[in-house]
């Protein structure tokens, strides 16, 4: 979990460099590829984690179960 957290948050402060960078030499295209990149590896990262839980825990499952509503009377 703590990789994961460092890699956050490399994401995150080097997001938000290439962000004031794009923004301050005024580059429409670079700003916008920028945010589709950074959107692209947040999204991977959360896949790998999604992927890594459920190896080491087993499928989601619930531990209620729906019922009619004259079954809860």
């Amino acid at each position: 979990m703590r990789r994961f957290l460092w890699i956050a948050l490399a994401i995150a402060v080097a997001g938000e460099g290439g962000h004031q960078l794009f923004d301050r030499y005024g580059t429409a295209i670079g700003h916008h590829f920028f945010h589709i990149v950074l959107g692209g590896s947040a999204i991977l990262l959360f896949v790998a984690l999604a992927i890594h839980d459920i190896r080491r825990h087993g499928k989601p499952r619930f531990s209620w179960r729906l019922s009619d509503s004259a079954d809860a009377r």
